[in-house]
């Protein structure tokens, strides 16, 4: 932006580019010219729109580097006018929630392209039957993040060995232990007490290993998770018809927990996950339309519309409606 367009949006809001790739959106309150200098422009910090890269080098998160309300000089090349196409946030917050969103969002996507590549492999080694040959150099059992227990005040957590902390309250993994060195597993109860499938208490002391299994932190498993059991059974007796089961999953996009995470207050949710399947017997993409409705009197609205299409032309579709009778069609 030069002088005479600095001139024109004086007392507007303009776009802040900072020198660490953040963006911020400010009141132009002065527009300084000093003689053979460029242009200054002294803004007010109204909004964060991209917060760049906010990781330092001890791979801590960073706050951005402007707050709502600060008045700061930048170089004028540095400012330019807001787009037309701005979406105004309700405040600084806001748009600071935003901005983390799409990080995460970004970080997501690039899971799900890691995660499609490593399913190519995967099902290959399994085509060209070398898949064994791996599992015989590898363990077969699960594999487990292990974590210590502890706890800080009325809080109980467990931390990994990157220094990962997970709060145990309202946590829905099951967990693995070892009690009178027998491995158990079970959920947490609370209170700092975890419980057994067979219903035996166990209360860890300070510093003592929890495991859980990587495969929980999955997005196909948290929508497994996710969909009530007679939705669940539906999806399972439908793969069945095509010869299929969830080990052949290569690719699940999540939308509806990428709407979770992002959601403030939200108590319905609509979108389409996507399921790619592979077997021997062919490739089958599950189209996943799904409607939620949150309640806090009555059981939540659940609608779960699952589409089937298989390389060879063969298309079914099933569907789920709480406190229905749900049958393919």
């Amino acid at each position: 932006m030069d002088r005479k367009q600095a001139q024109q949006n004086l007392n507007q809001l303009v776009l802040i580019n900072d020198n660490l790739g953040s963006l911020f959106v400010g009141k132009l309150l002065e527009v300084i010219t000093l003689p053979n200098k460029p242009w200054r422009g002294k803004v007010e910090i109204k909004y964060v729109i991209n917060v760049g890269k906010n990781i330092d080098q001890d791979g801590i998160i960073v706050p951005p580097a402007y707050k709502d309300g600060d008045k700061i000089e930048f170089p004028g090349n540095k400012l330019s006018p807001l787009p037309s196409s701005f979406n105004m946030p309700k405040s600084y917050e806001h748009s600071h929630a935003n901005a983390i969103a799409a990080n995460l969002t970004d970080i997501f996507e690039q899971q799900k392209q890691l995660q499609i590549k490593e399913n190519q492999y995967l099902v290959y080694l399994k085509e060209e039957k070398l898949d064994h040959l791996l599992n015989g150099q590898n363990s077969n059992e699960k594999s487990y993040i292990s974590y210590a227990f502890y706890q800080s005040g009325s809080r109980y957590l467990l931390i990994d060995e990157q220094e990962t902390t997970l709060d145990l309250a309202d946590c829905p993994f099951e967990f693995r232990w070892l009690n009178k060195k027998k491995e158990v597993l079970g959920y947490y109860a609370g209170d700092g007490i975890f419980t057994s499938h067979n219903g035996e208490e166990y209360r860890p002391t300070e510093g003592d290993t929890i495991y859980i299994d990587k495969e929980q932190f999955e997005p196909y498993f948290i929508l497994r998770n996710e969909l009530e059991p007679s939705s669940l059974e539906l999806l399972e007796s439908n793969l069945m018809e095509y010869q299929l089961t969830h080990r052949d999953l290569i690719d699940c996009h999540n939308s509806l927990l990428l709407q979770l995470l992002q959601s403030t207050g939200q108590q319905s949710f609509k979108g389409v996950n996507f399921l790619m399947f592979r077997s021997k017997a062919g490739q089958v993409m599950v189209q996943h339309h799904y409607e939620r409705t949150l309640a806090d009197q009555e059981n939540d609205h659940v609608f779960d519309r699952f589409e089937f299409t298989s390389d060879n032309g063969k298309r079914s579709v099933a569907t789920y409606i709480s406190n229905m009778t749900n049958k393919p069609t």
